[in-house]
């Protein structure tokens, strides 16, 4: 049977399903998977011939031996992988990821102040990918990923970004081309990546509206995700949750900024949130801090404070929790990004 052409009468969505359900777990049998998609047998079984025809995933057989290929448990492609590039500060770092999303390295580069950004770019990128072809087969990289700290417009290759002005005028896609010719390139924003990353961690995510808010001492913002769609502004922009101001015209950002203590933070943090709640009213919230607040139970903590000091029901509150990750969330979603991109190029290649 020639399994490529049995994919065109199968729904792209389900190919996704399944590859998806094989990627999060380190294996997995046919019969597991249908019963996390809710399709059949047959259809589970026919993608998943086609995708080891494909060398998307591998088999491996169980312990006790059972004739015919569905015998077996299946799992991603490990040798399969992914470089992201984070440019959210001046010090340059990178991870290596597989395709289970899993961290096989990281590094990085100390920025040098005595020569330009563009200088130190360049010689960023020329030392990973000379280390990384040592190391590496990039005929197995599903793609180079670029975390930015601002919202980025694919169709003019700019960057909006108040914190590193430089990379508003750098042609970043075409930088990292002539150091990786031909391997496939996603940007985003660090916000984005990250907001793509966390909201899978929701149960019933693509049925509901989440907001993913990221909170420093100078810099405050989030996205609204509906249905698993993220909603953008102009040019791709998240939402500036900073600029919302109190009662006395302040906003959140300059509150933040005048902060010493952990309960000023919390207060700050929370009358946000609260905030958020009554424009949005999201079924959840996902809170990323990088305040200098040490609590475990930050969400539950941000919670009490409301319920204590504003005008709301405990059955009006959405479900809060902070975002985790064992590394950067946004190289995360980044990866998540590209692993679609590459899985969705081989399918529909095949049709």
């Amino acid at each position: 049977m020639n399994n490529n052409i049995s994919l065109k009468s199968i729904k792209y969505e389900s190919i996704k399903a399944i590859f998806t359900s094989i990627a999060d777990a380190e294996k997995i049998s046919r019969a597991a998977i249908s019963g996390l998609t809710d399709l059949s047998l047959v259809t589970v079984g026919k993608i998943a011939d086609a995708l080891l025809d494909m060398n998307v995933i591998s088999q491996i057989k169980e312990i006790r031996p059972q004739a015919g290929r569905r015998a077996g448990l299946l799992s991603v492609n490990e040798n399969k992988f992914t470089v992201i590039f984070d440019l959210t500060s001046r010090d340059f770092h990178y991870t290596v990821l597989n395709l289970r999303l899993c961290l096989m390295e990281r590094s990085m580069y100390t920025y040098d102040k005595e020569i330009s950004y563009e200088e130190n770019l360049n010689r960023f990128l020329s030392a990973i990918s000379e280390e990384l072809r040592q190391k590496y087969d990039f005929s197995d990289c599903y793609g180079i990923g670029v975390s930015v700290p601002g919202a980025y417009n694919a169709q003019t290759g700019k960057i909006c970004t108040r914190r590193i002005p430089e990379l508003r005028t750098l042609s970043l896609s075409e930088m990292i081309g002539r150091y990786f010719p031909g391997t496939p390139v996603l940007i985003d924003s660090h916000i984005n990546a990250s907001a793509k990353s966390n909201v899978r961690r929701v149960e019933d995510y693509n049925e509901k509206n989440i907001i993913y808010y990221y909170v420093s001492p100078r810099f405050v913002c989030g996205v609204y995700i509906v249905n698993g769609e993220l909603i953008l502004g102009r040019e791709n922009h998240a939402c500036d949750f900073g600029y919302l101001v109190d009662s006395t015209g302040v906003s959140c950002e300059e509150r933040l900024s005048q902060c010493t203590t952990e309960d000023e933070y919390l207060a700050i943090l929370s009358r946000s949130v609260y905030n958020i709640i009554r424009a949005f009213n999201p079924h959840e919230i996902i809170i990323e801090c990088d305040l200098p607040i040490q609590r475990d139970d930050l969400a539950e903590c941000v919670r009490s404070i409301i319920l204590q000091n504003y005008r709301i029901n405990e059955s009006d509150l959405p479900s809060m929790r902070r975002a985790r990750c064992k590394f950067r969330n946004s190289h995360r979603g980044l990866a998540i990004g590209l692993r679609e991109m590459w899985l969705e190029s081989l399918v529909f290649a095949n049709h």
